[in-house]
């Protein structure tokens, strides 16, 4: 049986896995790509599934090859910040769903997408960021016609 103190330890790290969250998407909207990385881990693991023709499919193993998708990223949109509609913490796994505007820099065009991401701490830092956008929108976002 639980005890007030397991529970309490509880609701501190899920709390913190929820500032944690809002931050990011914070940092994220800002293209603070230093203030991003402060909370990943050196072997930190990204994933996308943005589609296998997008040029940023691809695995991301470590701070500095994260940190430069990143900043390659932030060359070709603009995130116009997020709405997180779902938030489920279970332990240290996290499962998101937001809705992002973001505007293309070559052709000004800006458009909601949905992502949901999949997030695995250790000691407080993040070792797996999964991102699975509607690949849909992002097409729509991409077209060269207006």
């Amino acid at each position: 049986m639980e005890n007030a103190t397991t529970r309490e330890a509880q609701q501190e790290a899920r709390a913190r896995i929820e500032a944690c969250i809002a931050k990011l998407i914070e940092l994220r909207a800002a293209g603070d790509v230093d203030g991003l990385v402060r909370y990943a881990a050196p072997d930190i693991v990204f994933k996308t599934g943005i589609g296998r023709a997008h040029p940023f499919h691809a695995e991301y193993r470590g701070i500095e090859a994260c940190a430069n998708l990143v900043r390659d990223v932030n060359v070709y949109y603009e995130n116009l910040g997020s709405r997180l509609n779902k938030l489920l913490i279970d332990g240290d796994q996290v499962a998101l769903h937001r809705t992002t505007r973001i505007r293309n820099r070559g052709t000004g065009r800006a458009v909601d997408i949905d992502m949901w991401n999949f997030v695995r701490f250790r000691d407080g830092l993040i070792v797996e960021f999964a991102e699975y956008p509607d690949t849909e929108a992002f097409a729509r976002l991409d077209a060269s016609d207006g």
